[in-house]
């Protein structure tokens, strides 16, 4: 009983010393975890690509995404993950060799940065759907739309895939979270979702939050759906990733038993490879574009 009180008193400081930390930086507006259009086209100065904003409303929410490039080409639509906005792909964007591939879309996802802040959309499902207006947009015969997903974002791009497989010509998955039987849900999202302590929680963490302990379930129904992707799959993980673990890419192979699979697993990687990798993920994006790409799994 002793030891039992002993971690309860460890656990609820650790608690409440997250929540004071979180709030003294929110109130600096760094938890919004979002970049004003502003500060977004100052990062574009001297760039022949300058940046588009665009907002649309589906399932009664605002959404919103920036545009960079030639709408002629090809079109690769990026997808953070959680938390996050838009801004987690600038470097993307503003890439030359990019750019003259393709015409570079990031998104808001519904909760994050300008698309509905801070009201949470737990369904990967409806997700998708919210997504959907931006495919039907740019879908262009005899051009490519590949899909590029981080964290949260790779089993949502997947579910673009999987529902509209018309609208998706490829989608590249990096460090995605998409085994529901390996979802990690770490001990602090449980007091965070209690009405108590909830308020304090600033709105993108709280978004988070209601899509992490919502994931598991969410994860479990597209496990049938895995079939209907036919397109090309790239599926990212390293092995010192500690957030999303690497029996992940294990998971891809037993269930998208119909797409053309490639596989690309680092001991070295972390979580973070987007940025950290940036060379080596634009490779994978431009394969899929230039028509390269070639799976590992047959």
């Amino acid at each position: 009983m002793q030891v039992f009180k002993q971690r309860s008193k460890k656990w609820f400081i650790g608690f409440l010393l997250f929540v004071i930390f979180t709030q003294l930086i929110g109130l600096s507006g760094c938890m919004r975890m979002r970049t004003s259009q502003k500060k977004i086209y100052k990062e574009f100065e001297g760039k022949k690509q300058q940046p588009r904003f665009h907002t649309y409303e589906v399932l009664d929410r605002e959404m919103h995404y920036v545009e960079v490039g030639d709408e002629d080409l090809s079109t690769v639509i990026f997808v953070h993950g959680a938390p996050g906005s838009l801004d987690a792909f600038l470097t993307y964007l503003k890439d030359d060799e990019l750019l003259t591939k393709a015409d570079l879309i990031s998104v808001d996802r519904p909760g994050y940065g300008y698309s509905s802040f801070g009201k949470a959309e737990t369904s990967i499902e409806r997700q998708a759907a919210m997504l959907k207006p931006i495919l039907d947009k740019v879908q262009q015969e005899d051009k490519k739309t590949i899909l590029v997903g981080h964290s949260y974002g790779g089993p949502l791009v997947a579910r673009m895939a999987m529902d509209y497989p018309d609208l998706v010509d490829g989608i590249v998955m990096i460090a995605p979270a998409i085994d529901p039987d390996n979802e990690k849900v770490f001990w602090i999202s449980y007091p965070a979702n209690w009405l108590i302590f909830r308020w304090m929680v600033p709105k993108a963490f709280r978004v988070t939050n209601f899509e992490k302990l919502a994931h598991a379930k969410e994860l479990e129904k597209m496990r049938p759906l895995w079939k209907n992707i036919t397109c090309p799959t790239t599926h990212v993980h390293g092995d010192e990733d500690w957030i999303v673990p690497v029996v992940n890419i294990e998971y891809v192979k037993e269930v998208a038993t119909n797409a053309p699979l490639k596989l690309v697993r680092d001991p070295a990687w972390d979580h973070f490879v987007v940025w950290s990798e940036f060379d080596k993920m634009k490779a994978l994006i431009i394969e899929q574009l230039d028509g390269t790409f070639e799976p590992t799994e047959k």
